[in-house]
């Protein structure tokens, strides 16, 4: 997802251009080395059964009645652990011509204009399943690929309440642009990152090569309330010298994958090598996001459950932020 040159797409693993970051030992030394890999998805892709309905899933829609409605949201709720919502650093899609705009900051436009496109309720795949308790369901992100207009859209603590449609927040991208949201602005994650282009999906591992980044989190007492490009926002408590947000690690060359694993879990590893882990939000130490899927085996979950902390290394990317074309206001890595 996104053009080729987006830094999520970029190789990372030639350390003579990627080095290892200065504070690379001290942040893995924070988080403990011994720490395991937590593959933070699962098996059952039944969002009936939410109990064990584990990961985050992403929806396609084509813009049309069949898929969506493009229901109003609405930001008024409010998420116990955030409070209300940001309709300030939130997109909608608002009405024009023969389809839907989309509009940076939901505040500037009348709240009955302020649309998204959740999926049809008998369509609908959102983290936490079925799950419609805001105390017992948290996060809840609904993720969502517009077909056609090749848009991506993705909510954070998004509740149906009484046939409306809440959330903290909201966010979209064009995938066919580098451009970024408003830098400070979040989305989806504390990060101000997208999250579906950094999931581990099933389709890609299967076909044994994943070509892209993935995404981690760590916890709050170990993350600086920082951030750095790619990252556009920062959030929790402030630990300083931390892990700040969009920091970047990578599974380190000289970790062998076992020729025995599974395709999946060896496409995994290659990309966490090869394109690395952006630090997306705060969460449990070295917890990596997939999508809830019956493809995975679990074996594939078991093998990368053996990488420990101290096999990774967080990066130093100035080779690209000091290039003489870089942009901060966009995800280009590689001109």
């Amino acid at each position: 997802m996104f053009p080729q040159a987006a830094i999520f797409n970029q190789r990372i693993d030639d350390a003579g251009r990627f080095p290892a970051h200065a504070q690379s030992a001290a942040w893995v030394a924070a988080v403990g080395g011994t720490r395991r890999l937590h593959a933070d998805w699962g098996t059952n892709d039944n969002p009936q059964q939410f109990d064990t309905y584990y990961g985050i899933p992403y929806n396609v829609v084509d813009g049309s009645g069949a898929t969506t409605l493009w229901p109003q949201i609405s930001f008024d709720a409010s998420d116990p652990g955030n409070g209300a919502g940001v309709p300030g650093e939130s997109d909608c899609a608002v009405a024009g011509g023969n389809g839907y705009n989309l509009q940076r900051d939901c505040s500037a436009v009348a709240a009955p204009a302020r649309r998204f496109p959740f999926p049809l309720d008998s369509l609908l795949k959102a983290e936490h399943g079925q799950c419609n308790d805001p105390q017992l369901c948290g996060d809840r992100h609904v993720l969502v690929v517009e077909q056609g207009a090749c848009r991506l859209w993705e909510s954070y603590f998004s509740y149906q309440v009484g046939g409306q449609w809440r959330a903290y927040s909201a966010a979209a991208w064009d995938l066919r642009s580098l451009a970024m949201r408003p830098d400070t602005w979040t989305s989806g994650d504390a990060a101000g990152l997208p999250i579906l282009p950094l999931l581990a999906r099933v389709d890609e591992a299967n076909a044994g090569e994943v070509k892209h980044a993935l995404r981690v989190t760590f916890r709050d007492s170990v993350m600086a309330r920082t951030y750095v490009w790619p990252g556009r926002h920062r959030a929790g408590g402030d630990t300083p010298g931390g892990i700040p947000f969009g920091a970047l690690m990578r599974l380190r060359a000289d970790v062998a994958i076992p020729s025995n694993w599974s395709t999946q879990a060896q496409a995994l590893a290659r990309a966490m090598q090869r394109y690395g882990l952006y630090v997306a939000d705060i969460g449990s130490d070295l917890y990596v996001q997939g999508e809830p899927n019956a493809q995975w085996s679990d074996s594939t979950i078991t093998q990368l459950q053996s990488l420990r902390m101290d096999q990774f290394e967080f990066v130093d990317v100035r080779v690209v932020t000091r290039h003489a074309r870089f942009n901060p206001n966009s995800f280009a890595g590689a001109w």
